[in-house]
């Protein structure tokens, strides 16, 4: 796992020709990787072969590992399940380069705010949850202010 760098080409848009089932165009992930994320995963991919080809099993010697790689390189590198998608409505203190105000409120909107993952701009290089989570609490303590 590794910080994926935010790029402003990478975006979920809706498909220009694939439809959903009531002709709908469905939403789709356009991605490229920044070769600084392309860098630390290769890096990443071949510490841990080198603590698996490492590591001793008493009864066979070193342990044999089948390829390795980056998550970039593999066929679905593209879009992968295991990706925090964050970023599509980040927080920020001026409106021209953010979509929500500092307390995950929608600029222009009394009572519209948002507290999944598009809040963060980037991940720190972990699983988000706990971070979205302790946002959604602070946004809650907000909310609690104005009752």
């Amino acid at each position: 796992m590794a910080n994926q760098l935010p790029l402003k080409r990478n975006r979920i848009e809706l498909h220009p020709t694939v439809k959903d089932k009531w002709g709908l165009p469905v939403a789709y992930i356009r991605k490229i990787w920044h070769p600084h994320d392309q860098y630390l995963m290769t890096t990443l991919a071949q510490r841990c072969g080198d603590v698996l080809r490492f590591g001793v099993d008493p009864a066979n010697g070193n342990f044999q590992i089948e390829g390795q790689g980056g998550v970039h390189q593999a066929p679905n590198g593209i879009a992968r399940i295991a990706n925090h998608i964050l970023g599509g409505a980040r927080f920020g203190t001026d409106r021209n380069d953010s979509v929500l105000d500092p307390d995950c409120r929608a600029w222009d909107f009394d009572n519209l705010y948002i507290t999944d993952g598009s809040f963060m701009p980037t991940s720190g290089g972990a699983n988000p949850t706990l971070t979205i989570q302790a946002n959604s609490f602070r946004v809650a303590d907000e909310l609690l202010k104005r009752l």
